[in-house]
């Protein structure tokens, strides 16, 4: 195609980067995909965007903007900025209806003579009809004015309400082979739990393309991760025969972002457990969330990733909220010698009551009328294992009773390791 004068055009055959004209680079994003694709900067209706350039699309830029295409649809698209911008569509020639009344391309505001606007002011448009047929027909006449609301006025002038700008950028809809998607399990919720792995299997027994949304993905310089749809992803693995799956291709400024991205999403749809919540808050640099990792692992402790404590190892807390809320009554130090004392009283144990038995232990360490000594308040904590602990909480009631009740049995044990 003849370029017109200010344009300049480049075919994508795939070519190396490097081999890529300079006006071209300074309109890319990133770097190409190994099918031959890459993001593109360009303008639509004045607002900046990201387009996808495929292999075989042609990319042009005129006054300064690039723009992509499929060559049979460049000339064309070319064509319609000339107009926009040259005011050509008010001098579009006018059409000419059968009955000799000129026909515009839009309607004149301030021209009420066609059927439209006759039937709303209660007006039969002239036609031809028999005498017989014209009395059957006969409007009866209206006898209440109309509402105002039924007014030409009314339908015409709408109120407009300004919205925000869009946050971010749109994103590129692409196809990829399910060995391409990562996941990133610094903020991803586990799926190896029971009821993942049923939703799992359920998928890819009963797949069906129509129940397929896209998949939600961060394109990062190390590959695609997914955001939204590891089960979809999972269940493709599973099975095996699924070439592709479509995607909604996003870029972010960081995995921080990402992680927020990830929460967000979650949150507008249905609640996450309180771990996926804190995982995914720890990705994103929450102060507090990091603060009670730091804590947590300084002790030699782990945070789990499953809410279920069937599942949890020897050492791994999944009483997070508690640890928060401890730190919220008592401070840090509190908060940090309760979890120095379990970790002493309970190595290599499954902490299956850690939440209450923590609970208990930062209480009568923070209460400054025992004047709390730790070693002795670790002997008391001692007085059961895991287990046990599991079985004294079992008897009682639960809930502010339950608490009470595992306190005063500290207390206890506290005294009479000091008389000891």
């Amino acid at each position: 195609m003849t370029e017109p004068l200010g344009v300049r055009s480049w075919l994508n055959k795939g070519q190396p980067k490097s081999t890529w004209p300079g006006w071209l680079l300074a309109h890319t994003v990133g770097r190409p995909d190994p099918n031959g694709s890459f993001l593109l900067k360009t303008m639509i209706d004045d607002r900046q965007m990201q387009a996808r350039v495929l292999k075989g699309y042609i990319v042009v830029e005129r006054k300064g903007v690039a723009y992509t295409r499929h060559p049979e649809e460049m000339r064309a698209f070319l064509a319609e900025l000339d107009e926009k911008e040259s005011g050509a569509y008010g001098l579009l020639p006018k059409g000419t209806a059968a009955d000799g009344r000129a026909v515009a391309d839009v309607a004149d505001l301030t021209d009420d003579t066609d059927d439209i606007s006759l039937r709303m002011r209660g007006v039969e448009p002239p036609v031809q009809m028999s005498e017989s047929f014209r009395a059957s027909t006969t409007q009866k006449p209206q006898k209440s004015a109309a509402k105002p609301c039924e007014s030409l006025a009314m339908v015409t002038t709408p109120n407009r309400r300004k919205f925000a700008p869009p946050k971010g950028m749109p994103p590129s809809i692409e196809m990829r082979h399910p060995g391409e998607l990562k996941i990133d399990d610094s903020y991803q919720r586990s799926i190896d739990t029971g009821p993942s792995r049923a939703l799992i299997s359920k998928i890819a027994n009963e797949w069906d393309w129509r129940m397929c949304l896209p998949l939600v993905v961060s394109k990062r310089a190390d590959g695609f991760y997914v955001i939204d749809g590891q089960h979809r992803l999972a269940a493709t693995k599973l099975r095996g025969d699924i070439p592709y799956l479509p995607c909604c291709v996003f870029v972010f400024d960081s995995v921080a972002e990402e992680a927020a991205m990830f929460v967000a999403m979650n949150r507008s749809r249905r609640a996450i457990n309180r771990l996926d919540d804190f995982h995914a808050a720890q990705a994103g640099g929450d102060a507090d969330v990091l603060a009670i990792t730091a804590m947590i692992e300084g002790v030699g402790f782990t945070v789990s990733r499953k809410t279920g404590s069937g599942a949890w190892a020897p050492g791994e807390v999944a009483f997070t909220s508690a640890i928060a809320k401890a730190r919220r009554r008592y401070g840090d130090d509190v908060a940090r010698g309760a979890l120095e004392i379990m970790s002493e009283a309970f190595a290599g144990q499954r902490l299956v009551v850690g939440s209450p038995v923590f609970t208990a232990v930062a209480s009568v360490l923070a209460d400054k009328s025992f004047g709390a000594d730790k070693s002795r308040l670790l002997a008391a904590v001692r007085t059961f294992d895991m287990a046990g602990w599991a079985s004294l909480i079992g008897e009682c009631k639960g809930g502010t009773d339950r608490n009470r009740h595992l306190r005063d049995f500290l207390v206890t044990a506290y005294s009479e390791a000091g008389a000891a």
